[in-house]
């Protein structure tokens, strides 16, 4: 089979691999769609996640036709149906799994970071990681593929836990913020701010209607702060844009990723008695996710671009550009 694969860092490559061997417990999944995410874009400019000096299988937001299941498998799904895949392998008995902590594992594995992901026609995963989709039309199949970064952002907000008469604020407008500021909507929200420095992405966020979007000068002539601050960003002066837009006693989710470390007046925490959190994946998010993406409870169109799967390197340009939000690869 084909495979998209990082040999080393910026140098992405098609290899022809073979077709994976599901082990006991684990499904053989025909790829439909991966989308590309900005970690993708991370691991490209600095080689693997977890380094080991061989070819990665990018990708890890994936919908997937089930080939083969388990010979002891007792569950709903069937061979045929289809399925958003989970892409945190846990070991499901170190001291974080045991306490429902999955996205903390000990042992974490995760597809298209660490191991072989969805920018491949075929992939083996435990059967436990599937998430079966809802009837849809089989041209549609491939919006499917944002139930895991919409899953990222149901578990970050709901650590963020806004209530209907606090002020939220959503630092960038990439997809990640622009999920951020309609879910933060959905949770009863009154008053949701935006800040973001590039034009077209505050104007998209305008069309959606989620939130006011604002131009870092245009926060500065008019403060508005926040009880509810989440990093959507992770650019080198997010954190800092973070304790600023905070108010006292006010909370901060940190869910923007960059790779570099970042300087912050660390005693605004203290002065303001800011509570900060991190989020880190999917944690039980998943079911929600997949209800809102099949709902349509969320303005996902404005943010997609759909790419045939031989179009890859077309879609990564695209994304490094900033020309497009979301690149979703469909596998035909």
């Amino acid at each position: 089979m084909r495979a998209y694969r990082l040999v080393a860092p910026n140098q992405l490559r098609w290899e022809q691999v073979a077709v994976p061997h599901p082990q006991p417990q684990e499904a053989l999944l025909r790829v439909i769609a991966c989308g590309l995410c900005g970690t993708d874009l991370h691991l490209k400019a600095r080689g693997h996640y977890y380094w080991n000096e061989q070819p990665l299988t990018l990708g890890h937001e994936i919908v997937a036709e089930v080939v083969s299941l388990p010979l002891d498998y007792d569950g709903t799904l069937q061979v045929g149906d289809y399925a958003v895949v989970d892409p945190q392998l846990v070991c499901g008995a170190c001291y974080f799994c045991r306490r429902g902590r999955l996205n903390l594992c000990e042992r974490l594995e995760h597809l298209g970071l660490s191991v072989d992901g969805g920018f491949a026609d075929y992939l083996a995963v435990p059967v436990r990681n599937l998430y079966g989709v809802p009837d849809a039309p089989q041209a549609q199949l491939w919006r499917y593929a944002l139930v895991e970064p919409v899953a990222t952002c149901v578990a970050g907000m709901r650590l963020a836990n806004p209530q209907p008469d606090e002020t939220v604020a959503v630092i960038g407008l990439g997809f990640f913020g622009q999920v951020y500021a309609q879910l933060a909507r959905i949770w009863g929200a009154q008053q949701v701010i935006a800040l973001e420095v590039n034009p077209a992405r505050r104007a998209t966020a305008q069309q959606i209607g989620a939130a006011t979007p604002l131009a870092p000068d245009e926060w500065h002539a008019n403060p508005i702060h926040a009880h509810v601050v989440i990093d959507a960003a992770g650019s080198s002066d997010a954190a800092d844009w973070c304790l600023r837009v905070a108010r006292k006693a006010g909370r901060v989710v940190v869910f923007g990723y960059r790779p570099e470390p970042v300087q912050l007046d660390w005693y605004q925490i203290l002065v303001k008695e800011l509570t900060v959190v991190g989020s880190r994946s999917s944690n039980h998010a998943w079911e929600y996710a997949l209800q809102l993406v099949h709902e349509n409870r969320l303005a996902l169109d404005p943010l997609i671009a759909p790419y045939a799967f031989g179009s890859i390197e077309q879609a990564f340009a695209d994304a490094e550009a900033q020309r497009v939000f979301k690149p979703v690869l469909q596998v035909v």
